[in-house]
């Protein structure tokens, strides 16, 4: 069954309609400091953790909530969005992306293949989302190498791990222009105490969404995004049961996404197997909505996750431990990237995880838990754009956190043990043994102020992509080599690719955090600086060859051949996308890194009704050789005002992003810009028991043109233009 019939059949049963905009703006203590912490084990709040932390919750997440996740977050201070596509953007922290941030649901990796390239989407979904936490800086202790660069942790209900009585939810509904974007979500939960339910559902339709007029990289003036629409339905249920002794339970998801790739066109060269494509792959008949994109062959991704969760906690089970927590997640995920009623590429994930957790009672004062870790993910892609082969990776961690009070001084600590192992079809790899270690030092001068200081020690094995990565990379529109291969220049001015078999170092991070926190009735300051060292920094470094003037090792094509014959049907893979030019060729390589910046957070309450608020935050990316890191997010500043009345809010803010002009090698220099915003919450008082709010909501009001430096098609995929957004939310 298509899961879009799914989600249609549950959202017919709820009556209630509704959107994710509901806020009345306190002038209390901001909720996100008085929130524990999901992806920590210990508890803690923000204002009690070391390490920087944002935490999205209610009417904000409602707010702030968009398409991808990357969208969602992306004013938070030291995030930003990799802004591919409409229908792929993934988070930015601090400068670092893709295999360096963790995206986690409820502490368990997505299971999805965003980490991998910056066209694939993240399979959270935030419209159901009760918070998203977000670790800045090196979080590897906690959740493995993938969190050198930090964590995203998206937490919703789906598995109650509280007990539950009666019934409660929220349904939302709204509308956008800028795309003729139309959503509708729910969610449910319901219980009598001992056993709880849940259920939730959302649905998106989004077309091509318009900009300013500019001039793309083919030197056409356009004033939309061609082949940028966004659709996406999905739904689970979960449900818990409770006893004095703890609680366990379980969820299902099933979630279905098409989107399309902007930017990357290719022709159409007469395939024969067009009708066994369509009979094998029925997913391309939901495709009717944008029957445009087919007449022109535009490629768009076809997406389809599921998958199953299970969570429990076992109260006081050994002598010595408080309590022992476990999750568990089951992915099945696969997408393919088709080009009218082609089949070019596709990718799929199986992946398994364990996390368990012990709380144990205090040792010699001090508090703390013991972690263990199991991880097991195996990719395959194949087609014409399987640009790495089929990959298996198995990773176990054992991690230990402790922390203690003295007096007004906090201190916790904590270290980590990992092993990964990488192989693809026909090679194994040493393993890889990383050690991370943490130290965190927290001091309350009086009942307003604070200062932290973080110190983190961290190492990242390296992902399948950066060692075998050999082929056509068209959503960077590079040629990739991983480490395994080197190029070998011939007499006729060609180039060999063989297999050297070089493994990579693991990366290694030493990163210092200092933060001040202030927080009266009137004002709230937050200035968060950090310095991170990185050893063996892997990136990418351009080679100056085109990619066609590369031939490639006959053994490992025909190994190649031989391994998608054995385990798979291949795609038909006779584009020649780009082969007059040729791609610039890339090789996986390593140097020595610094990045340093800061992230500043200000709130100032003028009266009752009316307050300022303001951040700003920049990063520096550098190799310590001197040249520059790419695609650096650039500088910004953003201020907003805002009035509070008893049955309605607005606000209206701006937000800066300055020139980024500290370039690497084949970038260009991007010109700064302002966005203005303005949002209107109204709050009916005839429905005041459902605590329903109509809002409207304005983007980019003076329709300027915004290029995103930390974008792979920054000159063909600017931020959208003028945008209003028109929605209701309703809670049961």
């Amino acid at each position: 069954m298509k899961l879009n019939a799914i989600t249609l059949s549950v959202l017919s049963m709820t009556a209630c309609a509704a959107s994710a905009q509901q806020a009345a703006e306190t002038t209390q203590q901001p909720v996100d400091e008085t929130i524990v912490i999901r992806a920590n084990p210990l508890n803690k709040t923000a204002l009690e953790s070391t390490q920087p932390v944002n935490i999205i919750s209610g009417d904000e997440l409602k707010q702030k909530h968009s398409q991808t996740l990357g969208e969602t977050l992306a004013l938070e201070p030291g995030i930003n969005n990799t802004h591919y596509t409409a229908g792929a953007g993934s988070p930015i922290i601090r400068g670092l992306d893709g295999p360096r941030v963790k995206v986690t649901q409820n502490g368990l990796d997505s299971g999805d293949v965003s980490r991998g390239s910056p066209d694939h989407a993240v399979t959270t979904e935030t419209s159901s989302a009760e918070q998203i936490e977000v670790l800045r800086g090196p979080a590897t202790l906690l959740y493995g190498s993938g969190a050198i660069g930090g964590v995203i942790n998206v937490v919703d209900g789906r598995i109650p791990a509280e007990p539950v009585y009666g019934l409660s939810g929220n349904a939302n509904l709204r509308g956008a222009t800028v795309n003729d974007q139309k959503e509708a979500s729910y969610n449910i939960t319901a219980g009598n105490g001992s056993w709880a339910f849940y259920a939730d559902a959302h649905y998106r339709r989004a077309d091509d969404f318009e900009t300013p007029t500019f001039l793309n990289d083919e030197g056409e003036v356009v004033d939309v995004v061609e082949n940028s629409f966004a659709d996406s339905d999905g739904a689970s249920l979960g449900t818990s049961y409770h006893g004095d002794w703890g609680y366990f339970g379980v969820s299902y998801e099933a979630l279905n996404m098409q989107y399309g790739i902007p930017g990357h066109a290719h022709e159409d060269h007469g395939h024969e197997e067009e009708e066994e494509h369509e009979d094998e792959h029925g997913a391309l008949e939901e495709h009717d909505e944008h029957d445009e994109h087919e007449g022109e062959a535009l490629p768009f991704a076809d997406l389809e996750q599921q998958r199953w969760q299970f969570a429990g906690q076992f109260n006081a089970p050994l002598q010595g431990f408080e309590a022992l927590e476990f999750r568990a997640g089951l992915t099945d995920y696969q997408h393919s990237e088709v080009e009218g009623d082609i089949l070019g590429t596709q990718f799929k994930n199986q992946q398994k995880e364990l996390r368990v957790i012990a709380k144990h009672e205090p040792l010699g004062g001090w508090s703390g838990a013991l972690g263990y870790q199991w991880d097991i993910s195996d990719k395959q892609a194949f087609g014409a754009e399987a640009f790495t082969p089929d990959t298996s990776r198995r990773s176990q961690g054992v991690f230990w956190l402790v922390e203690q009070e003295f007096g007004d001084h906090h201190v916790d600590l904590g270290a980590r043990y990992e092993r990964t192992t990488l192989a693809s079809d026909d090679v194994r790899l040493d393993t890889f043994n990383s050690v991370s270690a943490s130290a965190g030092y927290l001091y309350h001068f009086d009942k307003f102020s604070s200062v932290s200081v973080n110190l983190s020690h961290a190492e990242r094995a390296p992902s399948a992509t950066e060692v075998f990565a050999n082929g056509e990379h068209f959503a960077t529109r590079t040629y990739e080599l991983g480490t395994f291969y080197e190029l070998h220049a011939e007499d006729n001015g060609e180039y060999h690719i063989e297999e050297a078999g070089h493994a990579l170092n693991t990366e290694t991070s030493n990163n210092i955090d200092v933060g001040f926190h202030y927080e009266n009735e009137q004002l709230h300051a937050e200035l968060n600086v950090f310095y991170n060292r990185v050893d063996d920094f892997i990136y990418e470094r351009f080679t100056g060859i085109s990619s066609n003037l590369l031939h490639t090792d006959e053994g490992h094509e025909e190994a190649h051949e031989e391994g998608h014959e054995e385990g798979h049907e291949e795609p038909h893979d006779e584009h020649d996308h780009g082969a007059e030019e040729g791609l610039q060729v890339v090789q996986f390589a390593q140097t020595d890194a610094e990045l340093y910046g800061y992230e500043l957070d200000l709130s100032y309450r003028i009266d009752d009704q009316w307050s300022l608020h303001g951040f700003s935050d920049y990063t520096r990316a550098k190799q310590r050789g001197g040249d520059d890191l790419p695609r650096i997010p650039a500088q910004r500043i953003g201020i907003e005002a805002r009035y509070q009345a008893q049955q309605w809010d607005a606000a209206l803010g701006y937000t800066r992003y300055l020139e980024q002009d500290r370039i690497a090698t084949n970038e260009t220099v991007t010109p700064a810009f302002g966005l203005l915003d303005a949002r209107l919450n109204y709050y009916p008082q005839w429905l005041a028991q459902y605590g329903a709010t109509v809002y409207l909501k304005g983007e980019n009001l003076t329709n300027q043109l915004g290029l995103v430096h930390s974008s792979f098609l920054k000159d063909d995929v600017p931020m959208a233009g003028r945008n209003l957004q028109l929605g209701v939310s309703i809670n049961f």
